[in-house]
């Protein structure tokens, strides 16, 4: 690996991507873009062997810049990194043509683990992912189309929001969520302030049941 592109709009999760890559593959250049529009400018410059593509970014669903990848570097290893685990979402990224899926709570050593398997030929997918995947192939799951529009904002909700939603909603402390997403806990807090006003709830509870009404998450796995 060489070169590698990070569609992340969350500056400090950019700069933390930016650094588990070097882990994985010391001396790899890395450019950070934090918007649909600033990658797809980067594309035209850039032929990357590797892209993390986050799914939620302010202007637009991120799995509409996997094709815009791989048409600039057909050999391109383009894996989705998010907290979104629902099956729909990753059934589309892979149908759009990612090679993986991992999801940003998986810990340090196993996400470079799984980043160095792209060298040996092995998917990097996250384990919930796998299953996730494996349960649709047993045929415990229905037939999901590609979607690549942009499906955010929900329910008046930014792209970070949402995020934040599904991270509280699976039972995830504040601390917890701004350790994931490497943002301040002052930040979480008005994230979270934003959420229960918009939706008009005021308990994690309700929360967990908005995120499973939205289709964010669900009570398997």
């Amino acid at each position: 690996m060489q070169t590698a592109v990070v569609v992340e709009d969350i500056a400090e999760t950019g700069i933390w991507l930016r650094g588990l890559l070097g882990e994985a593959f010391p001396g790899i250049r890395v450019t950070v873009c934090g918007d649909c529009r600033t990658a797809r400018a980067c594309l035209a410059e850039l032929r990357p062997d590797l892209a993390l593509v986050d799914i939620s970014l302010p202007d637009g669903n991120g799995l509409s810049l996997i094709p815009l990848i791989l048409q600039a570097s057909p050999q391109a290893a383009v894996v989705v990194t998010s907290i979104l685990d629902d099956q729909e979402h990753i059934l589309s990224a892979l149908q759009t043509g990612a090679s993986g899926y991992l999801l940003k709570d998986l810990p340090e050593d196993q996400f470079i683990h799984k980043l160095q398997g792209i060298l040996r030929g092995d998917p990097p997918l996250s384990p919930k992912v796998a299953r996730k995947v494996l349960q649709y192939f047993n045929g415990a799951g229905s037939a999901v189309p590609v979607a690549v529009e942009p499906v955010l904002p929900m329910e008046g909700l930014s792209s970070r929001e949402v995020e934040v939603l599904v991270l509280i909603g699976k039972g995830l402390s504040r601390r917890e969520v701004s350790e994931l997403l490497h943002v301040s806990d002052n930040t979480i807090a008005t994230h979270v302030r934003n959420v229960y006003r918009k939706l008009n709830i005021s308990s994690r509870a309700e929360a967990a049941l908005e995120a499973c009404r939205m289709g964010l998450i669900s009570t398997e796995l």
